[in-house]
């Protein structure tokens, strides 16, 4: 018997999950009987049904913080080594995390992994596929929408620059706005709270725009919020008040926005008078991609100057 416990195999070595046992004398190790050998051999073989939590991660292929948080949510539950005070895994562990991993793949959500792992009824899984799968194509539906409000305004940026300095002749889109205009000496929400009722996807068509007449006497600036006409408004926003602004043949250029109008409108005044175009002395200023410098806003603004249509008969 003696001879046998010597012989003992009592260290543990885990190599992929498989374990062996090597061998050991009875000096210095404290085994006095073979029953305190087969104790031991128990002890480790139960040891070895659990991994660390680095162990698991190599073998899955995740992180441990990720797995730490499956944990916190208490979608699986560890057991803390006596010995060592380490929280350990079983295989039962292991198949719950392949389970998460799994249900991830498929795009749910914790909400989702949870109801299932919770004892969700098996007929009710369908319900849990069928909502994530309409929440994704929504979800899709909002990306694709991005993708092509980003081309748009993407190839719109790239006309102001090359419009920059440069004139045209052409349209000025319909554009809404309220009566109005908005004071420097205001708060602008106040202004916001009298003008339209625009919801989050509103303001991709919204444009700080402007007014300038130099046929008045004192003529002055006049900056209004304007929403493109093109633009789906709710209906509390097209009541009676709503003025639309709309030009079908005007010169056109673009600038970096002014508080002296003079600056932002010569060129066209110069640029016509050298044409021979008769400009109607009405100026409207567009919103265009906006910029900063030192913290401050600056934006680019496209200006459409009517012009004079010239009667038929009259040279």
């Amino acid at each position: 018997m003696n001879v046998i416990l010597l012989s003992t195999y009592i260290e543990k070595v885990k190599n992929n999950g498989i374990i062996t046992l090597g061998r050991i004398t009875r000096k210095g190790t404290g085994i006095k009987s073979t029953t305190d050998c087969c104790t031991i051999i128990q002890r480790t073989r139960r040891q070895a049904m659990y991994l660390t939590v680095g162990e698991i991660s190599k073998a899955l292929g995740i992180s441990t913080e990720t797995i730490r948080y499956y944990v916190k949510e208490g979608i699986i539950t560890p057991k803390r080594n006596e010995e060592n005070n380490y929280w350990v895994y079983s295989s039962e562990d292991l198949m719950k995390l392949t389970d998460i991993m799994f249900y991830r793949s498929m795009g749910l959500t914790m909400k989702d992994i949870k109801d299932i792992m919770s004892g969700l009824a098996l007929q009710e899984i369908a319900g849990v596929i069928e909502t994530r799968k309409n929440e994704l194509i929504g979800e899709i539906k909002e990306r694709v929408d991005a993708l092509h409000s980003l081309t748009n305004w993407e190839d719109e940026y790239r006309s102001e620059l090359l419009l920059l300095g440069k004139f045209q002749i052409g349209s000025m889109p319909a554009e809404f706005r309220r009566p109005g205009c908005f004071e420097e000496a205001s708060h602008m929400v106040w202004y916001l709270q009298e003008c339209f009722d625009f919801d989050k996807e509103d303001w991709g068509s919204v444009s700080m725009s402007f007014y300038y007449d130099l046929n008045e006497e004192a003529p002055k600036l006049k900056r209004y919020l304007s929403v493109a006409g093109i633009q789906k408004l709710s209906p509390s926003n097209l009541s009676e008040s709503a003025i639309l602004e709309q030009e079908d043949y005007c010169l056109i250029t673009e600038v970096h926005y002014s508080s002296q109008p003079l600056e932002m409108i010569q060129p066209m005044l110069d640029y016509a008078a050298d044409q021979g175009i008769k400009l109607t002395g009405i100026f409207y200023g567009r919103e265009d991609t906006n910029y900063y410098v030192g913290g401050a806003r600056r934006g680019l603004y496209k200006i459409y100057a009517p012009i004079h249509r010239q009667r038929k008969g009259k040279k």
